[in-house]
């Protein structure tokens, strides 16, 4: 079957199924405290979501945010890696991103990644992954993701997080149509 890419808002009827698929796939959280945190993000500056539909079935979803003060993961990291810190300045946050069990290893997950990343307004990106979801973290480290740090704890989820970064480049379409030339970004 194919898979379609749509965006979803707070007001979106796919932003449920992507709070479904969430819990899916982390069984141990709350639905209505996950459609309470995803209704929190989709409300932040520069928040993108997407989600996969085969069928008329949402088979997976991701959504980042703008990274800024006062967002609990930015928050713990400049704690973690100083406020100085130049990844952490002028990012995009990618949240969460998850694909339906039976869904996955058919590159979906990279479909999405590659979508909110061409979406977002920032010079870089920024996300965390359980240290043991090797998946997850080799299809990063295919699309030029970097390590920021190799065991985080965001209390009070005791499990270990990598977090990394990617630099981003826009390019600018040339007479011919190509891309070619890095853009110049406004502030993010």
């Amino acid at each position: 079957m194919p898979v379609h890419l749509h965006s979803y808002t707070r007001a979106s009827p796919f932003l449920d199924a992507a709070v479904q698929i969430f819990v899916q796939t982390w069984p141990s959280y709350d639905l209505a405290a996950t459609r309470s945190s995803f209704m929190r993000y989709a409300a932040l500056r520069d928040f993108h979501g997407i989600v996969a539909v085969s069928d008329s079935v949402v088979v997976g979803f991701g959504f980042g945010v703008r990274s800024a003060p006062g967002i609990r993961w930015h928050d713990q990291m400049t704690a973690q890696l100083g406020v100085d810190h130049p990844a952490l300045h002028d990012a995009w946050q990618l949240v969460n991103l998850a694909i339906a069990e039976e869904h996955r290893g058919h590159g979906i997950g990279g479909r999405l990644h590659d979508a909110l990343l061409a979406a977002q307004p920032c010079p870089r990106a920024l996300l965390s992954t359980y240290t043991t979801n090797a998946q997850a973290r080799a299809m990063y480290e295919r699309r030029g993701w970097y390590y920021l740090h190799s065991a985080f704890i965001f209390p009070p989820n005791p499990h270990a997080y990598v977090t990394m970064a990617k630099e981003l480049a826009r390019l600018s379409p040339t007479a011919e149509g190509r891309s070619s030339v890095p853009m110049e970004r406004g502030p993010c």
